[in-house]
């Protein structure tokens, strides 16, 4: 009761601030949901999946000349069922409170890992049943979190480091980040998250040529009770075929997770306004258990406010 009093409280505190001095918080969300069908050998199973929709508040302030405050508190709402988290309406997203000076910013709370957020846009199919957390370790969200990132070394590069304290120990999440225009890269690297060492190369890059989109990802990841090895690649493409919609497909191969595991996704969004869209995606995931193969077809819609 005292925990949930003090968050409530710190909640309320830093909702109640901006208004005091005059910076008005930004309220925003998304509800992302999709009617799927999921066939496993052969069983299917059908009904409406959603797919981290969200509600949450963010702003920033000056606290004084040269030092600004950031905050966000964002929770995962939903809408086909009321229960974000099993018995839970909300289940905590990105959550935290920053100081940002010219020195970079200094950030606590919960927060996705520096790893995480290393693979760019490489993952077409994030926060569905194609993203590549069915395949991959590393894409942790964690809690008691202090992160830093560096203002630019030089032109285009930053530096991400994140330490978080768990039962298992201390970990630590790194990332340099380059971008120059279109093309972007990550070099990341994780110690002792949740039991695994993982180390990841990511980009996204633009062929103009042909106006595809291209995004590459190999990581190799270290379970650390065993000290066995693997790895796994992912390769996505995306392109524009009209004004309103892109086609886009992802393979992506890898041990981590299962043995000779496969994933090919296959998707068609298209742009009904500024704020909203309809998807179609087929996917399938197969490894060397074959009774654990399954394949997707769902269809479904997003809203942003």
């Amino acid at each position: 009761m005292k925990k949930f009093l003090h968050i409530y409280i710190s909640c309320s505190f830093l909702l109640a601030l901006p208004f005091l001095i005059g910076a008005e918080p930004d309220f925003y969300g998304k509800i992302n949901a999709s009617y799927e069908n999921a066939k496993k050998s052969s069983v299917q199973d059908t009904g409406f999946e959603n797919n981290a929709s969200r509600l949450g508040v963010k702003g920033k302030f000056k606290l004084i000349e040269g030092i600004n405050i950031s905050y966000q508190i964002e929770n995962e709402i939903d809408p086909t069922d009321g229960k974000a988290d099993g018995e839970k309406v909300f289940k905590e997203r990105n959550t935290f409170i920053a100081i940002e000076t010219s020195l970079g910013k200094l950030f606590t709370g919960t927060h996705d890992t520096a790893l995480k957020l290393s693979q760019l846009k490489v993952d077409l199919f994030n926060d569905t049943r194609a993203d590549i957390k069915y395949l991959f370790q590393g894409e942790n969200r964690m809690n008691s979190f202090v992160g830093y990132t560096s203002p630019e070394i030089i032109e285009g590069l930053k530096v991400t480091l994140n330490s978080v304290s768990q039962t298992t120990g201390s970990f630590e999440s790194y990332a340099l980040n380059y971008s120059n225009g279109s093309i972007k890269l990550a070099l990341a690297s994780d110690s002792n998250a949740k039991g695994y060492d993982n180390k990841r190369v990511a980009s996204t890059f633009s062929m103009k040529s042909i106006g595809v989109d291209v995004g590459l990802l190999y990581q190799t990841t270290k379970k650390l009770s065993t000290g066995i090895s693997e790895s796994g690649h992912v390769v996505s493409l995306k392109k524009k075929v009209s004004n309103k919609g892109s086609l886009y497909m992802q393979t992506s191969s890898s041990d981590i997770k299962l043995e000779s595991g496969k994933q090919n996704s296959y998707g068609y969004t298209h742009k009904t306004s500024d704020v909203s869209k309809i998807f179609i995606h087929l996917s399938n995931r197969e490894n060397s258990n074959k009774a654990k193969n399954v394949d997707y077809l769902s269809v479904g819609f997003e809203y942003k406010f």
